[in-house]
């Protein structure tokens, strides 16, 4: 009983000198014993920061440079030089098909060729001397570039009967079709041939991203089917000047050695991860931290015990965080939890729990 009179008569006396403090002090600060029991709330250390640290994207990784080997002659297959996952080099014959008529065309208009050429030569030569009429001297010389054109024509009918690989790589898809004795037809899709000595990767990016990556900068690769690999640092390549129509999105091109080699192969998924290097770093908050106190958008912050209630101006929210323009300093402790049970001049008990730059 006399505890409670106790209590009562320091209300009495302290609303009587006219002390604001008790009045904003929550009942829930007091314990049924009366004594004091302050209210416990996390803290986050003000620091600066980025909206968008990092700007993340995935995509498909390719070689960087793929090719589909497609037949150009018909005929037979009469030698087979590949197999699936096979090694190659540039100008590699991968098959050839029969080129007996092929060969014989070539070589009778190579003859005509050489026939016709020596021809001209006499003929241009007595046309100098002036012992052959412009007119002759014109006919001849078409007859000469008639005969060369029959013979590249003929040369590269013959050239098509070898499938060659356009440069070095890779077989990453063959037609499983194909073999000896196989007849093959013009446009017919051979092989897919992947230069993996170095990938690339298009991502698309949309218009808050795309501001703030640049040409050249460093990024981080993940793939997508092994996420304890090691991360592939890689870079910025390239970046599209114009949005796609359909999407909207602006592409880019990431590329990078390829030194894993086996593992990194065409069409695995993977994740980018580039800096954000073009924005400079602002107090950013939870928005979860923002409340309204006296109508005006504001934060709470703690200060020797007690909280503070402060005015902000933000600025632009994304993810969950807000730019903070005015009204909160580097270095003060924004408290983020018990937030409705909060008004100016409580009695808290913070805790650290991190800083406002980094929590996401």
């Amino acid at each position: 009983m006399k505890k409670v009179v106790i209590i009562l008569l320091s209300v009495f006396i302290l609303s009587a000198c006219g002390s604001g403090e008790a009045d904003q002090v929550s009942s829930s600060s007091w314990d049924q014993a009366g004594e004091y029991v302050p209210i416990a709330v996390e803290v986050l250390d003000v620091t600066e920061g980025l909206l968008i640290p990092y700007v993340e994207a995935s995509g498909t990784i390719r070689g960087i440079r793929e090719a589909w080997v497609v037949a150009a002659a018909q005929g037979q297959i009469t030698s087979m030089n590949v197999s699936l996952g096979q090694a190659v080099k540039a100008d590699q014959v991968l098959l050839s098909v029969e080129n007996d008529l092929q060969k014989l065309n070539r070589d009778l208009a190579l003859q005509q060729f050489e026939a016709t050429r020596l021809d001209f030569q006499a003929l241009e030569s007595s046309f100098r001397k002036g012992g052959l009429s412009r007119s002759d001297y014109n006919n001849a010389k078409t007859r000469l570039l008639q005969a060369e054109t029959t013979y590249r024509s003929a040369e590269k009918s013959y050239k098509d009967t070898f499938i060659k690989a356009p440069f070095d790589g890779t077989v990453a898809l063959l037609d499983s079709s194909l073999a000896e004795g196989t007849t093959l037809s013009p446009g017919t899709p051979v092989a897919l041939i992947i230069d993996r000595s170095a990938m690339k990767m298009e991502i698309s990016l949309g218009e808050r991203q795309i501001g703030l990556i640049r040409k050249g900068q460093k990024a981080t690769l993940r793939l997508s089917s092994d996420i304890e690999e090691d991360p592939v640092e890689a870079v910025v390549d390239s970046i599209g000047s114009g949005s796609e129509s359909s999407t909207g999105s602006f592409p880019v091109i990431i590329t990078w050695d390829n030194r894993i080699d086996d593992t990194m192969r065409s069409g695995l998924s993977a994740q980018v991860l580039m800096a954000n290097t073009v924005e400079k770093p602002q107090i950013i908050i939870p928005s979860s931290a923002l409340v309204v106190r006296d109508r005006k958008q504001s934060v709470i912050v703690a200060e020797e015990g007690r909280s503070v209630v402060k005015e902000v101006v933000t600025g632009e929210s994304l993810g969950g965080n807000t730019v903070v323009l005015e009204g909160l300093s580097v270095g003060e402790k924004l408290v983020v939890s018990a937030l409705s049970s909060l008004g100016d001049n409580y009695f808290i008990e913070p805790t650290e729990i991190g800083k406002t730059g980094d929590w996401r």
